[in-house]
């Protein structure tokens, strides 16, 4: 399973310092998916799992949850509440990413239901194993 990750933030709730954190914590939670899943496969019909991390003030972008199925594709722009990436340790803010990363799973899974009602069971197993493989990560390698 490929990850790919990057962000939407805004200089008005982040300062530089804030930015180099956010970039430092996501491409460590991006790397160490690559680098443990790379030799995995799942049964998903999913040919990246893509996620954009949104930090920005109130007048920012909204989530985005998009999934095309002949595609293989996701384009998933989710918020992490920048207030407490801002009061954390790197360890926070790893843990942060990483919640974000999990709640995509969630958000495919829900997406799955609704546009693929009778998709076969396999594809939510292969989910919840790689759901299960992301929280072994988290545990064990941040």
């Amino acid at each position: 399973m490929k990850v790919w990750m990057s962000s939407e933030s805004s200089k008005a709730v982040l300062n530089e310092e804030q930015l180099t954190q956010l970039n430092v914590a996501r491409n460590y939670v991006r790397e160490l998916l690559n680098h443990k899943l790379e030799h995995k496969s799942y049964d998903i019909p999913l040919d990246s799992w893509n996620c954009i991390t949104i930090m920005m003030g109130p007048k920012g972008f909204e989530e985005r949850v998009m999934y095309s199925f002949k595609k293989k594709t996701m384009d998933f722009r989710l918020k992490i509440n920048y207030e407490e990436f801002k009061s954390t340790d790197d360890l926070g803010r790893k843990k942060l990413i990483f919640e974000m990363m999990l709640r995509s799973l969630e958000l495919l899974k829900i997406k799955f239901e609704k546009v693929r009602p009778k998709l076969d069971q396999k594809v939510y197993e292969e989910l919840d194993r790689l759901k299960n493989d992301v929280v072994d990560i988290a545990k064990t390698d941040s």
